[in-house]
């Protein structure tokens, strides 16, 4: 940040910040309502950063953006090339981890087929659910020595 000399003249975005703390010192109550209006009315008629120092001397510094908590203690990231390690999830366990999502087809079509089966008085159809099975059934054994 440049030193500024007393007798250089001030950006308007120099004289926002200025009322910007005097705005803050007067919501805090360190300015009255006179002292608020008096130095405010001062920032509008000065022109150079000599002339703004004495209306904010005896304030605090301006308050800074301050990076909220959760993020503060969140994990920084990376360095290019690096690969942060990933947690492991649990999937399904027993069968329906074998077969993928494909378990809940199967068994739906098992019990239609029954449902068929038992609305006709007990005269079943042919298994037809079979041609789901075997796919299931080869998907479940080539899974089985995988480790994920």
């Amino acid at each position: 940040m440049p030193q500024y000399q007393p007798h250089q003249r001030f950006t308007e975005a120099d004289r926002d910040k200025i009322a910007g703390r005097l705005r803050d010192a007067f919501a805090d109550g360190r300015l009255d309502q006179p002292e608020f209006s008096s130095r405010l009315d001062q920032l509008y008629s000065v022109q150079t950063y000599g002339e703004l120092e004495p209306l904010v001397r005896d304030l605090p510094p301006a308050r800074t953006y301050q990076t909220p908590a959760v993020v503060q203690d969140s994990k920084p990231t990376p360095a290019p090339g690096e690969f942060p390690e990933r947690k492991k999830k649990d999937g399904p366990k027993g069968p329906a981890a074998l077969s993928g999502g494909f378990t809940p087809v199967v068994i739906v079509n098992v019990v239609i087929w029954f449902v068929i089966g038992v609305a006709n008085g007990g005269n079943w159809p042919h298994f037809w659910p079979v041609w789901l099975l075997i796919p299931w059934t080869l998907f479940a054994l080539s899974s089985l020595g995988k480790r994920r």
